[in-house]
């Protein structure tokens, strides 16, 4: 196949193997395409566990907000720990009760000390039989030796302090701290050591009269928690979430989890919509083509190619997709660049919407990354076709680095957080994007082409150098060929353009269609340059088989040279299944009323397929005659014109490719205007007097 084929432009019907083939592949494209969308980069693919030791510094790949449960939950058990207790009022009732059992108490033990009866040893056991007595017998004996003035002193002063002190709020946790106080508020008055007795006594008497309330308790600290909001944690570009031989804490792999470095539990769920956006596209494309390109079908490498374009470069999209940056740095219109020159551009717009589509898949922010890559290729598939420089690489690179930057400016510079910088960079990027488009695409333009057999204008143009080792052995082993051929590819050209074929193709073909004749050289008229014709000594028979040789022969030396087959094709093809009507009428007029076998004088065929092939037959066949009869006027070159013309058509030549007898016009026209430069009539200089020829030879 060659690039820019004008027959993808047929619309036959396909056969049922052709629909078959185009589903089958369709539909493994479909298939491939879905795994790429659910497939997980390595690097968004780990496996680790809270305790686990790093084996890799992991970086995130963008700036990223997210909700930290963790932090959320630590954030809110603080302010449960920090809400306040909550203690019921003091209870006035019992600090009375303290003060009524302390009175009774020392009015009890005022009875004792008067009792003249009793000893110290039995007041002693007494008292400390009371339950609620908890001071030490030092305190009670020293006590019951105080003189009445004294004792009333203290017990007064010990029923004041009770007092003093049972007013205040005192926690059960709080109890040392309000009994260590009771010393500072005895009564200076008092000496040391009775003021000693009244702490002692008074601190027997001090309890808690406030106490903990778990239900408002409860009520304040879940009142703390719902003041606590969800709390939000930020991740820089570039930040290290878990460096090389660290310990993944629990913050650490919740963050892995938010920038999506952690491999994901999928249901099978989670396939099925992937799988039905891969299928839908490819779905489209599929009716795309069959509208506009039906006839690629017909054609499985190329079906074959861009299949393999959109599967390679929607994977490596897959890769780069983690990281904007990367993405928009992405050479996703290199592939609309290679279909656009390897097939059309149609066919390469096509493609350009499942791509785009795609990026804007894997992408973020889907929106901006859709129109960002549609712009690119669109451009890229519209600037290029069919090539004849390498600078088309150039100038198609450098408008999508245009459209590119038009893109992302714009949707900078909308952006609220936009600055210079940023639109800067964006900027540089895109143009990146241009240039890595371009550059990816001439680098593997002629892979691609041998890989899938496609030529590609610039293959041919290489071919076309007359340093090409085959053409320099025709040259050189062939000349008349040589030169017949270069006319041979003048005529087709002009031809070609007259009627919209591939001018650059059968030129090129008419350089190699007559490469077999280097094999037998002195056996074609045009080389026999001594005027010495080896078929003298032939039989018609011989003769013709040694003429019809060269066209298998001819086949054999392109493929040993390892020129593309759709420039070996124009080698049988150019002669079709033709009369080698020379020698036919020789073998005729030698063996007289004797029948021959016409198929010994027929070529092999097949006949011309396309209209290129048509169009170099009746090339080769209109400049071989016209050699041969050398026309003086411009009605015998068209009347040979006509004559090999409708040969042709009599012969059924014509038969199996597209030229219409529209186009068969239009070659006509072609062929009288190069036939008339080569043969136009030309004036016999005179021969200079015989005075002059002197002067003459001294000039030169």
């Amino acid at each position: 196949m060659i690039a820019g084929d004008p027959a993808l432009r047929r619309t036959s019907a396909l056969t049922r193997w052709q629909g078959s083939a185009a589903l089958v592949l369709g539909a493994l494209t479909a298939l491939a395409l879905a795994l790429i969308f659910v497939y997980q980069p390595t690097q968004t693919n780990l496996r680790l566990e809270v305790g686990q030791v790093g084996l890799h510094t992991l970086l995130a790949p963008e700036r990223v907000t997210f909700v930290s449960e963790i932090q959320t939950r630590e954030a809110r058990l603080k302010a449960e720990r920090d809400a306040r207790e909550i203690f019921d009022p003091p209870d006035a009732k019992l600090a009375r009760d303290q003060v009524r059992l302390a009175t009774q108490i020392f009015d009890h033990l005022d009875s004792v000390r008067q009792d003249p009866y009793t000893t110290s040893v039995n007041k002693l056991a007494w008292l400390n039989a009371i339950p609620s007595v908890r001071v030490p017998n030092l305190t009670i004996s020293r006590t019951l030796l105080l003189e009445d003035n004294a004792y009333r002193r203290v017990v007064t002063e010990i029923l004041y302090v009770l007092d003093v002190t049972m007013r205040d709020e005192i926690r059960p946790r709080e109890l040392p701290t309000h009994t260590t106080r009771l010393a500072s508020r005895v009564s200076l008055a008092l000496p040391a050591e009775q003021a000693d007795l009244v702490t002692q006594w008074a601190k027997s008497f001090v309890v808690p009269n406030t106490f903990f309330n778990p239900q408002k308790t409860e009520e304040q600290r879940a009142l703390a928690r719902d003041r606590v909001g969800t709390v939000y944690r930020s991740l820089e570009k570039g930040e290290a979430i878990v460096r090389e031989g660290q310990i993944v804490t629990p913050l650490a792999y919740e963050a892995l989890d938010a920038v999506g470095l952690l491999a994901q539990n999928r249901a099978l769920t989670d396939y099925a919509g992937p799988v039905l956006i891969a299928c839908a596209l490819i779905a489209l494309l599929g009716i795309y083509l069959a509208r506009l390109r039906l006839a690629l079908f017909t054609r499985p490498r190329a079906v074959a190619l861009v299949a393999f374009i959109i599967l390679a470069f929607a994977l490596g999209a897959r890769v780069v997709a983690p990281s904007p940056t990367l993405l928009n740095l992405y050479p996703l219109s290199a592939a609309a660049m290679l279909l656009a020159v390897l097939l059309d551009a149609p066919i390469a717009l096509g493609a350009s919407f499942v791509l785009a589509l795609t990026a804007g898949f894997f992408a973020p922010d889907p929106f901006p990354s859709v129109v960002y890559a549609l712009a690119g290729c669109m451009i890229a598939a519209l600037s290029l076709g069919r090539i004849e420089r390498l600078q088309a690489f150039l100038w198609s690179g450098t408008y999508v680095a245009l459209m590119n930057a038009v893109i992302s400016a714009a949707f900078q510079i909308t952006a609220r957080d936009a600055s210079w910088a940023t639109v800067s960079q964006a900027i540089l990027i895109a143009l990146g994007n241009g240039a890595l488009s371009g550059l990816i695409a001439f680098g593997s333009l002629f892979v691609l082409g041998k890989l899938f057999g496609i030529t590609t204008p610039l293959e041919l143009l290489d071919l076309s150098r007359p340093t090409h080792p085959l053409l320099q052995k025709l040259l050189i082993e062939a000349p008349g060929t040589y030169h017949h051929s270069l006319i041979v590819g003048h005529l087709a050209e002009q031809a070609a353009h007259r009627v919209g074929a591939d001018a650059l193709l059968v030129r090129v073909g008419a350089y190699y269609h007559d490469v077999g004749k280097t094999y037998a050289s002195p056996s074609f008229v045009e080389n026999q340059l001594d005027g010495v014709n080896i078929h003298d000594t032939l039989t018609p028979t011989a003769s013709a088989s040694v003429v019809i040789e060269h066209v298998q022969r001819g086949i054999t030396l392109a493929r040993r040279y390892k020129l593309p087959e759709r420039l070996i094709e124009f080698i049988p093809q150019h002669h079709g299944t033709t009369l080698a009507a020379y020698f036919h009428r020789k073998a005729m007029r030698a063996n007289g009323d004797v029948p021959i076998v016409e198929k010994d004088f027929r070529y092999p065929g097949p006949k011309p397929q396309s209209r290129e092939a048509a169009i170099l037959m009746l090339a080769d066949g209109v400049e071989a005659t016209t050699r041969a009869e050398r026309p003086g006027s411009l009605d015998q070159i068209r009347a040979i014109i006509d004559r090999i013309v409708n040969e042709r058509l009599r012969d059924g030549q014509l038969d199996e490719c597209e030229l219409t007898l529209r186009d068969l016009e239009q070659i006509k026209v072609a062929f009288t205007g190069v036939l008339q430069g080569l043969f136009h009539p030309r004036v016999k200089y005179p021969d200079p007097p015989p005075e002059n020829v002197e002067q003459t030879l001294d000039r030169a």
